[in-house]
């Protein structure tokens, strides 16, 4: 037998993590490198604001794993989540330890590819 989960909280976890990727793709537009991140008050807060989502992010992604017993993700090895789930982790337990050069990494490099997979979780858990 199947394990069971609730596809209509998991279904609003994906969208959350979609809109988070969303606001950090827009958000981030006008940085074009790390050191960017540091130039000014405004910028600064583009990466607290990036960050913040960023955590969103691995928050739901763990709560996602947590409610389907670890198996749902596991459909999806294109995405590392444990990854995901450790950059939550250090965000949110040393944040003085974020690291700008891996946040520009993370937005410009796996965004993308998680939005993707996100949207494609979401279409199967509908169908």
């Amino acid at each position: 037998m199947a394990f069971m989960f609730d596809k209509g909280r998991v279904l609003d976890r994906c969208d959350l993590v979609v809109e988070s990727i969303d606001l950090i793709i827009q958000w981030s537009e006008s940085i074009q490198s790390p050191g960017d991140f540091l130039l000014s008050p405004e910028s600064v807060l583009i990466f607290d604001g990036c960050v913040m989502r960023l955590q969103i992010i691995g928050e739901n992604i763990k709560k996602i794993d947590e409610c389907t017993n670890g198996e749902l993700l596991l459909k999806y090895p294109e995405i590392p989540w444990r990854k995901v789930i450790a950059l939550r982790n250090i965000i949110s337990h040393e944040y003085a330890n974020v690291d700008e050069e891996i946040i520009f990494a993370v937005i410009r490099q796996s965004l993308r590819p998680l939005r993707i997979t996100m949207l494609k979780i979401c279409n199967e858990l509908q169908s």
